[in-house]
């Protein structure tokens, strides 16, 4: 771990890794931090040659490392309200993971043939879910009950993904059509109950939504609109408008705009969010971690970043359990993602 001084905010920032395989925090639409904040958890990518890939969890403030998973578990996410973590082996084999002990408990199969596209949630019930691939190459969302066997609740000829458990509420699964760009209709909610979809956000033509997140009660999601979509000739930025909806998808509030936002986020407590600015559609910027206060719409930049290499490499900021600290990936001159973070008491001494 070493600390620097970000060269544009001025603010103390700590970098944990270093390279040269990509090390990446956990996607922004899911925990990112134990129970207690003492460590968060991320990604090391597995080099030729070397068997020190996987899931690795840092501790906060001596920056020790510890292994978790090797890599042939994929999808590990942690739990929003126990210090639990889920993953899946041999692309069908999933796993509990105690975060204090690292201890593995198999909780079950999901069906033979496929895998997962994406990470595994979870509800406060325990009901695993995650968007899949099967065997016969239909796209489907899958859940898991504690004790029972894993059950495909919906199944479309769409590419899925992003799927994520409503954290409160078991009956409700949120996912998109994933395009790698924009779609004509991209959110959806499914109710496993009534085993209905219905569009979560309903797009018009010349929308661009993208990027959605749950908050931690599951009373809210997050989710940005990119305004213009489209390449730009003239240098000018695309506007990023960080929109708020409720759990019905019934009323939505842009409660944040600025430039070139892409990945948004919601501290638990709801008061502020987080999003990175990213060069895309033609223009490039000084990408970097922004800051926003719900309140009073006050935003801020308080660090920056490399420019990413890919799209694993983005820097996908999100909040610790406490809402004091914030975790992004910073890539290196490669354009590598490495991981940093930024304890936000220093930026509320001069907001």
């Amino acid at each position: 771990m070493i600390e620097y001084r970000d060269p544009v905010t001025g603010y103390l920032v700590r970098r944990y890794t270093d390279g040269p395989e990509r090390n990446a925090k956990l996607y922004f639409t899911c925990e990112n931090f134990s129970l207690d904040d003492r460590y968060f958890f991320f990604m090391k990518q597995q080099l030729e040659g070397r068997n020190d890939g996987g899931c690795w969890k840092a501790d906060v403030e001596t920056g020790e490392l510890i292994r978790v998973t090797d890599d042939t578990y994929r999808g590990f996410a942690t739990d929003r309200e126990k210090n639990i973590g889920y993953t899946c082996r041999n692309e069908t084999e999933v796993f509990a993971v105690d975060l204090t002990t690292n201890e593995m408990t198999k909780i079950g199969d999901l069906p033979k043939g496929g895998r997962i596209t994406g990470h595994l949630t979870a509800a406060d019930t325990g009901r695993v879910a995650c968007s899949y691939h099967l065997a016969n190459k239909y796209y489907a969302l899958v859940i898991l009950d504690p004790g029972k066997e894993a059950e495909v609740v919906y199944q479309s000829d769409y590419r899925l993904g992003h799927a994520q458990i409503c954290p409160t509420d078991e009956n409700l699964i949120f996912y998109i059509h994933e395009t790698e760009g924009d779609a004509f209709q991209r959110t959806w909610m499914y109710d496993v109950k009534e085993r209905y979809a219905r569009p979560y956000y309903v797009e018009h033509p010349s929308e661009w939504i993208t990027h959605e997140v749950w908050s931690a009660d599951g009373q809210e999601m997050a989710l940005m609109k990119l305004d213009p979509a489209g390449p730009v000739e003239d240098g000018s930025m695309h506007t990023g408008n960080i929109i708020i909806g409720d759990r019905d998808g019934r009323h939505f509030d842009v409660e944040a705009v600025s430039t070139q936002l892409l990945h948004p986020c919601i501290s638990r407590d709801r008061k502020w969010l987080c999003a990175d600015r990213i060069s895309y559609l033609g223009s490039r910027v000084q990408e970097g971690v922004v800051l926003f206060e719900r309140a009073t719409g006050k935003q801020k930049l308080i660090a920056t970043t490399g420019s990413c290499k890919t799209g694993a490499d983005h820097q996908h900021p999100s909040f610790n359990r406490r809402g004091d600290m914030i975790l992004f990936s910073n890539p290196d001159e490669n354009g590598i993602a490495q991981v940093c973070t930024i304890d936000l008491g220093q930026i509320m001494k001069d907001w």
